[in-house]
């Protein structure tokens, strides 16, 4: 009977289960629902207890069902930050969003739209603008720059080569260093002063208003000039030739009866032509009046062109008087004239 009775408890005990996911909700629902005693059924939570081991392995599962979560969570929030980092560093149009903003080939959409890209923005191809393009801040170039025309209020720049530079308006420039030929069709006025290293050839005429300071020779095939002065010797080895203004002349009562004088030269040189008349009794000869006065009075030399007469002057800073000493036959006479101041 005792054999009997073991045998029967032994059937009677329950076998442990098997446990599936499914059987794990199962469980956790069976833990965590209420007694229900529906039905008259009796309630099994008194009689049925997992073991630790079930319990365990429903922890596990638990436990790595919120890990999978974890993980598709930073995933998903990984994905996100490298999303707006390569949308702060790039910045990509599609083809349509291009056309809605009129910026294709053809013209397409609101001509009045305006594309404002806010982040830096990297171009790695060409770039063409059909219209005017306004820079507000400052355009830096690291290569070349080239354009069929330029207009530029303001220019500053280090080494620049420029194979023609036509410049309408004013220049100013501190240093101009030319290796090629200097073109200047209008005037040119240079303020400062100006060393030439090399010979100058000027074809054609030149104006020095100022001063002309010469350290060396000077070799000219002609030389005009409206004052000259040499503070040391003056050499002149062909002709002294004077011009100018021929001064005035008046005859004097010592030529006689009708007598006359012409004058013929300038205020540095010249000759009188006298004409004597009858009854001549010497003295004053000509006056003559230079076309324009010295600064102070100048030497006079007169000569006599010929014999027969004793001649002698007064002058002073506008002219001078020739005189003769004794009376003249009727006839003519010449006198030559140089002036010096």
């Amino acid at each position: 009977m005792e054999q009997t009775t073991g045998q029967s408890e032994e059937s009677s005990a329950p076998k442990p289960e098997a446990l599936s996911t499914e059987g794990v909700s199962s469980l956790v629902q069976a833990v965590s629902a209420p007694p229900t005693n529906s039905g008259g059924l009796k309630s099994h939570r008194g009689g049925y207890r997992p073991s630790h081991k079930a319990t365990f392995i429903g922890l596990g599962v638990i436990a790595a069902i919120l890990a999978v979560n974890a993980g598709i969570i930073i995933f998903i929030m990984r994905s996100s930050s490298t999303t707006v980092e390569k949308t702060q560093k790039e910045v990509t149009l599609s083809a349509d969003t291009l056309n809605a903003l009129g910026m294709n080939k053809t013209a397409v959409g609101n001509q009045s739209a305006e594309l404002t890209v806010g982040p830096n923005s990297i171009f790695n191809g060409n770039v063409t603008v059909a219209k005017d393009m306004s820079v507000a801040g400052k355009l830096q170039l690291n290569s070349k720059f080239t354009a069929a025309e330029a207009s530029l209020g303001k220019l500053e720049a280090g080494d620049t080569a420029l194979s023609t530079l036509t410049v309408n308006g004013s220049a100013t420039m501190t240093n101009l260093n030319l290796r090629q030929d200097l073109t200047v069709p209008g005037a040119s006025r240079l303020e400062g002063p100006v060393t030439v290293s090399q010979l100058l050839t000027v074809n054609n005429n030149v104006n020095v208003t100022g001063s002309l300071s010469v350290g060396g020779s000077l070799s000219v095939h002609n030389f005009e000039a409206s004052s000259l002065t040499s503070d040391t010797t003056l050499t002149i080895g062909g002709h002294v030739i004077t011009r100018g203004t021929t001064p005035s002349v008046t005859a004097g009562s010592g030529l006689g009866q009708s007598g006359t004088s012409t004058l013929s030269g300038s205020d540095t040189a010249g000759g009188i032509s006298l004409g004597v008349g009858a009854n001549s009794a010497g003295g004053l000869l000509a006056t003559v009046k230079f076309a324009q006065g010295y600064s102070t009075t100048p030497t006079v030399v007169v000569t006599a062109v010929g014999q027969g007469m004793n001649l002698y002057i007064n002058r002073n800073a506008n002219g001078f008087q020739v005189y003769s000493s004794n009376a003249l036959s009727p006839g003519g006479y010449a006198i030559d004239y140089i002036v010096m101041q």
